[in-house]
This record gives C-alpha cells, structure tokens and sequence, in this order.
C-alpha cells in the first residue's frame, strides 16, 4: 500500500470508533520551470485516490467528503494544515514514506514538517491498525471453583 493510501485503513477504524466525519485531502505538488509548470502526478491520478478513498470510507458507513488540491512545491505540509484548520478538524491521519528521521530531514518529509506545523494531533499511519485478539486462558486460569462445589 502506498503512503498516499496506506492511512486509509487508520482513518476508517478511527472515525468508526469515535462517529466522525472524513475529509480526504490529496495535495499534489507542482513547480513552475522556465516554460512550463511542472508536476509529480497527473490531476487524474490525485482525484482517482481521493474517490477512492472517500467511496472505501463510505462503503464502511463512515460519513466522508474529498479534494484534491494542486500546490506549490515545498507547500503541501502549509495546505494540510490550512485545509485542516479551515474545516475546523481535531486529528490530522496520514500515511508515511517509511523514510528515517535523518532522510526525512534531508528529503523533506511532509509528514515530519505537518507535525511541526499543526496546532492538533497528527496520526501517522504506517499501516493498518491491528486487531487485537484475545489470547486463549490455560485451563487451570478457567476454573474459579472447584469441581465438586
């Protein structure tokens, strides 16, 4: 699962436990060259990931709404947290590169420079959130009385 998708799952299971409203946010970043403005990805590829995850969230039942925003380069982090504090939002949830704390320095990680930008929490998500089971009780732990009470 790609960091651009990866914090679906979080999402979905934070918003399922606390009745919460989704908005998915994808900025895609341009530069302007000499003659040309250029980009990462296509308008297209954004707006298939935020239909995507806006149509998985809402499959779930979870109430969810989406955008696709085209930046400038260096400014995806300073939108995150404009777009979040515009709609008034308590929790930030994103995906991760994997990148370590020393190549998202020198990388630029949007993900590191939201969490120093944002008034709010910030999940990252590096997965989905796992499911916790129960382990099985010996026998012995089972049995609070004796046999023949």
């Amino acid at each position: 699962m790609a960091a651009a998708t990866i914090f679906v799952p979080t999402a979905l299971e934070v918003a399922k436990r606390f009745h919460s409203h989704v908005f998915v946010l994808h900025a895609t970043e341009h530069d302007r060259g000499r003659a040309a403005v250029l980009s990462v990805e296509t308008p297209s590829e954004g707006t298939r990931l935020v239909v995507d995850a806006v149509a998985l969230m809402r499959e779930a039942g979870v109430d969810a709404a989406g955008e696709v925003h085209d930046v400038a380069a260096g400014q995806v982090a300073k939108n995150i947290v404009e777009t979040a504090a515009d709609l008034k939002s308590d929790l930030v949830v994103m995906g991760s590169r994997g990148l370590s704390d020393v190549q998202g320095i020198l990388l630029g990680s949007v993900t590191h420079k939201v969490i120093q930008l944002a008034p709010i929490a910030v999940l990252v998500a590096r997965g989905p959130i796992p499911v916790k089971v129960k382990a099985p009780q010996p026998a012995m732990a089972r049995q609070l009385a004796p046999a023949n009470w």
